[in-house]
């Protein structure tokens, strides 16, 4: 629905992106994360016509943004940074102000709509009578007006407390399960990213560092997770160790120790374990959190190992 390809932007002598490349399909939350200043919204802009790509394609529903630029742009529901609306107006006035000025748009169910993100009881209020949440939910209301099959939202949680981030995460699964809505989330919220995504991007210094995800679950990186009796930890590794001659253990703390191999290999590390007449406080998966990948693929981190590690 929405391909990203190979995209450039030079500003000056400096090299903003460089090279590019996703794609969202329909009925799909993607996130597309990154630290400060790494070309997230500098993408979104390009994505959204705002701003010209120096090389590369966008293309929405087939059409391309800079050469069939209506087409592409009629499929496009967007926020941009914090939506603004006319606060001596009622919510329902604003969405009838943004329909005016949407060529060729169809008669829009307003009620509907509103039920849709949750305002149903909302939109005859003026909306400085609105919370920030509420304008968030309006601002997605205003950009489904035209029945969009592309939403992208920079930065949407801004703001909000826990609750009105749980309500948006609510809304946004609706529209992606029910609607078969494409949705883009750009963020820096890296837990509430690994809770809603399907999939996601990483992009650091203008270059897409990695594209994870899939079927529905992030792709992380998984660990034997094992703790014993502290007293008897050089033994335990020493087991572990013989169990598992190919790989490396690394003691976390003065009770655990990680064995990088899958959850079918716990059975046999247990035995071996408790063969050697050592306690067993703790034994399962460890899985990478999303945190902890995007710090390693922005070089926040050392090796894949060091996620887990935690100083003693």
């Amino acid at each position: 629905m929405l391909t990203v390809q190979n995209v450039h932007k030079k500003m000056g002598k400096t090299n903003v992106l460089t090279n590019v490349s996703f794609e969202v399909v329909p009925g799909e939350i993607f996130g597309f994360l990154g630290p400060n200043g790494a070309g997230k919204t500098t993408t979104i802009r390009i994505i959204t016509g705002l701003m010209p790509a120096t090389h590369g394609t966008v293309t929405v529903d087939g059409f391309d943004v800079a050469t069939e630029r209506q087409q592409a742009l009629s499929r496009i529901g967007a926020i941009v940074e914090n939506p603004a609306f006319y606060p001596y107006l009622t919510g329902r006035e604003n969405l009838i102000h943004a329909m005016n000025l949407i060529p060729g748009i169809k008669k829009v169910d307003l009620n509907a709509l509103g039920a849709l993100v949750g305002l149903e009881t909302k939109l005859d209020l003026k909306v400085k009578q609105y919370s920030l949440g509420m304008k968030q939910r309006l601002g997605i209301a205003r950009a489904l007006l035209h029945n969009p099959k592309v939403l992208i939202l920079d930065e949407p949680t801004n703001g909000l407390d826990p609750a009105g981030i749980a309500d948006l995460r609510q809304y946004l699964r609706h529209l992606a399960d029910h609607r078969g809505i494409a949705i883009l989330i750009s963020s820096h919220l890296l837990s509430e990213m690994e809770m809603i995504t399907d999939r996601f991007a990483i992009i650091d210094q203008g270059q897409i560092k990695s594209v994870q995800g899939g079927d529905g679950e992030l792709q992380t990186e998984s660990v034997i997770l094992c703790k014993v009796d502290r007293a008897h930890m050089n033994d335990a590794l020493d087991v572990a160790a013989l169990a598992f001659d190919d790989v490396k253990i690394v003691q976390q703390s003065a009770e655990t120790f990680i064995v990088p191999r899958p959850e079918s290999d716990i059975p046999h590390l247990l035995k071996q374990l408790v063969d050697r007449g050592l306690s067993v406080y703790q034994i399962g998966m460890k899985h990478e959190t999303l945190e902890e990948q995007f710090l390693k693929v922005t070089k926040k981190e050392g090796g894949t190992n060091n996620a887990f590690i935690t100083s003693q």
